[in-house]
Parts: C-alpha cells; structure tokens; sequence
C-alpha cells in the first residue's frame, strides 16, 4: 500500500515545474499554474503570447527585455537595438486589430507620415513595418516617465505647467504644418525625460484606427472621451483645434488635478459639446491671469473662437507675450513731463522780456519828451529801430528798440527723442529645427515666439546636428516685434 500512495503523491504534481501538489490545491505554489482539471478555466495570456511571438519574429536583431504597457489600441515593449546597441521602444498592434484589411495599410502610412516628423519634443519613430502577421514600429525609449504617471502625485507647478503646455503645443504646431492631426492628446502620450524635456507620442495611430471600416461601422469613436474636442465627440471632420482643445484639458488636469468633466463616456462627451469648464482659477486661486484667459479660449466649443494656431496658443500659456486682458506690471515714462517743464520756464522769460522791454520804452519816451524843444540840426532819417541822434549829443548811448515778443513768436523745443529700453519680442523659425543660442545661451528649439530681447546688438546662432551653423547679428533698436526664418544647410564632405 505503501508504493501506491507514493506513486499516487507523484502523480499530483505540477505540469510545468514538476512541484508537488497539496490534495486540494488548485494551482502550484511555486509557478501558479493550475492543475489539469482546472487548467481549462484560465486561458493563457495574451501579452504572453504576444511577446513570444514578437520575439521569434526580431530574433537576431532585438531582445525584448519586458513590458512597458498596454492599452486599447498597441502594446509596448522595452527591447534592446543589438545592431545599434540601444534600447528602442516597440509598439504592437493587437493581432485581432489586424483582421480589418483597411486597417493595416492606413496604419502603416500614417505612422510613416508621422516618422518623418523632425521635432525634439516629439519622439522619433526608426521603423515601420508589417511581418509574420504583426504590425509594429520601433521609436526612441525615453528615459523618464509619463504626464499621467506624474500626475497620480497631484497637480504641477505653474512653472512646469507653463512649460508642458508651451513645449506640447509647439510640437502639435509642426505636426500640424504637416497636415498630420495628433487626435489623441492625453496626459499618457505626453512624456517627460529625465533631462526634463517634453515629447509626445502615437502621431497618427489613431487616424489610422478612424478609418477602419470594423471600428466606426459599430459607431465606435476613436479617442479618449475626457479629452475630445466637440467637434470630435459629434463626429464631425477635425483639424489642429482639435488638439489644441485637448492641450487645454491637459492643461485643465494638470494645474487643478482633476479632469473638467467626469462620469460616464456619454455623459462625458455630453459635457463636452454642451457645458463650460469651469474656470481654473475658481479651483486653484493662484494660477496667473494671462494662464486662465488663454486656457479658456482654447476650451470654446466652437473651434473657429479658438487660438488659430497652436505657435499663438504656444506663446499665450507660456507669458512670454501679454494676452488683452493681461495687467501691464511696467511703469509708464513721463516722457512728456520735462517739455511741459521748459514751456513754462519759457513764458516766464517771455514775460520779464516784456516787462523790461516796457520799462525801456518808457524812459525813452520820457527822455524824448524832455528834449523835443531843443533845436537840432537836419539830419537823414534815422533807422526805424534806433533813437534820435540829438540824444547822442547829450552824451547818452543810442538804445536798440527791439519788437516786443509775443507768446505765439516763441517756437518751442522739439522733444528730445527718448531711446527705447523695454525688451522687443523675437521670434525665429527655421527648417528643419535647430537650438537656438542667443548671446551664447541657450534659449531652445525652433520655433521661438515672441522672446523677450533687450535693445542692443545680439550674437544670434542656430545649431542642429548634420547641418551647418547658422551665424548672424542682429541689432535691436525700435519697438516692433522681429521674425526672422532660415533654412539650415546640411553639413557635406570639406
């Protein structure tokens, strides 16, 4: 009896690992793997699957190292570049996503439209490619960690919400000079690096998925419903204000921390088309006014009353520029108070001029009254602004009879010209971008709106890797905004 109940007890062991079972254990211990009759009921995992799959497939050119994460739409994976020797990121497409013929190809052109975006706040894509019945695109990894991972902290400084919002924006801005519109802003495809550099992610997957005929046949609506424009959430064609009303729900979460609108996914997009987002500085006191303004035009439910580009929106939320209902901080020079001054030092000149001019004529009329008996001698008419000559015969000077000067004779000064001091927004462009060095410091990548420079002469320099330096200097002197464009050469052979 005794060998038959061992064997029995080597019987009830793990179909993996080979571990003993307890009598009424269900799953090992040491691997949790079911048991046989219970291994029916737990399917196996699909990222699992999904995983080896996509490792056979890159075997002999990447290693997937693990998983970064999943969503509805792709699923991504750390895995290491062994040609180039780096790591990339690996996005995949579910495989049941793959059944819908029209899905692929619009896939794979879009993420090849997005790939030749050239931008550093939107994360390079390497390759796209369709094989062994996977879809997927190798991009940079970033070192860092999502908005929406930052987010679960509590809401952002004004600072950092400033610069997200500006650095976002602009990104956008050149996808959308390029005719692509993002659709999915969120805080999950908004990434900071650990150097504290903003990049966006998932350009053009989700026109991609709009336009598979086995996801909008069910009426379904690509996107994330707490951050869809109204245009977006009634179906209707979108364009770049899409996204900017977007931004500006990100901008919402991450300065209140919580999203303007909640509930259900219709009662969401409800809200969306037809109720305000109450205003931010109602939840949070602090937040600057210029900030508040030009969130609330980026969240008008009519996208033709919103920024007309995101470069304008870029340079609203960042306070580089002040916004018509901004408070201007900077006294006003009274640049008129010193002319008044010697206006009034004149007429009292003027004045004594008269008294005294007065004063002379009458003592010359009384000294002429005093003399007129006296014989005098012919003499040529004297000029008209002299005195008689019978008063020199007395020994007296002859007096210089001047025209008495009026008020309205004395022409005023011209005001002395006053030279502006007050910095003059610079804003500069470029193709394709470059860092932009001003004075030998660093003040970002191209497009610059409306930075603040003062008067004076600047070094000016645009640097980009595989290009040639762009040098130049720049005078500032009046108060009109400067814009300037280049086209960057690409560095050759000497």
């Amino acid at each position: 009896m005794v060998p038959e109940q061992s064997h029995a007890a080597n019987m009830n062991q793990c179909l993996k690992c080979h571990t003993p079972l307890p009598v009424d254990g269900r799953f090992c211990a040491n691997c949790g793997t079911p048991s046989g009759e219970f291994a029916h009921v737990c399917p196996p995992d699909p990222i699992n699957e999904l995983r080896e799959r996509l490792a056979r497939t890159l075997a002999g050119r990447y290693e997937i190292i693990r998983l970064l994460g999943k969503g509805g739409m792709a699923v991504v994976f750390l895995a290491h570049d062994l040609t180039l020797e780096r790591q990339v990121a690996i996005k995949v497409l579910p495989p049941e996503m793959s059944r819908d013929p029209k899905l692929i190809p619009r896939f794979q052109q879009e993420a090849k439209t997005a790939a030749k975006l050239d931008h550093p706040n939107i994360i390079p894509i390497y390759r796209v490619e369709s094989e062994a019945g996977l879809d997927y695109f190798v991009m940079k990894y970033v070192t860092g960690r999502s908005l929406e991972e930052l987010l679960s902290e509590g809401p952002i400084s004004i600072d950092l919400a400033r610069r997200v919002l500006r650095d976002a924006a602009l990104a956008l801005g050149h996808a959308h000079k390029r005719g692509i519109v993002h659709r999915d802003v969120k805080p999950a495809n908004i990434m900071l690096e650990e150097d504290g550099r903003v990049v966006l992610t998932d350009f053009g997957i989700s026109k991609a998925l709009q336009g598979a005929s086995q996801l909008t046949g069910t009426g379904t609506i690509i996107g994330t419903p707490h951050y869809m424009a109204p245009e977006q959430a009634k179906g209707l064609e979108v364009d770049g204000r899409a996204d900017q009303y977007a931004l500006a729900i990100v901008g919402h979460q991450i300065i209140t921390g919580k999203q303007p609108f909640d509930g259900s996914a219709h009662s969401i997009l409800y809200k969306h088309v037809f109720e305000a987002a109450r205003p931010v500085i109602e939840l949070r006191p602090d937040v600057p006014r210029d900030l508040c303004v030009a969130l609330e035009r980026a969240l008008e439910k009519e996208a033709s009353r919103r920024f007309a580009t995101m470069e304008e929106f870029a340079s609203a939320v960042s306070g580089e520029r002040a916004g018509p209902a901004t408070l201007v901080s900077a006294p006003i020079r009274p640049v008129v108070a010193k002319p008044a001054v010697d206006k009034r030092k004149r007429i009292r000149l003027v004045r004594g001029s008269l008294i005294t001019a007065g004063i002379c004529v009458l003592a010359g009329g009384a000294a002429w009254a005093s003399l007129r008996e006296l014989p005098s001698p012919p003499a040529p008419v004297p000029p008209p602004a002299l005195v008689p000559d019978s008063l020199t015969q007395t020994g007296t000077q002859p007096v210089v009879a001047a025209p008495a000067p009026t008020i309205d004779s004395v022409v005023p000064e011209a005001p002395k010209k006053v030279p502006n001091k007050n910095p003059v927004h610079l804003s500069i462009s470029s193709e394709p971008w470059g860092m932009l060095y001003l004075d030998d410091t660093e003040v970002g990548p191209t497009p610059v709106v409306d930075y603040p420079v003062k008067p004076g002469q600047h070094r000016l320099r645009l640097e980009q890797e595989g290009y040639r330096t762009k040098l130049e200097t720049i005078v500032v002197t009046g108060r009109e905004p400067l814009r300037r464009r280049y086209t960057l050469e690409a560095a050759g052979p000497e």
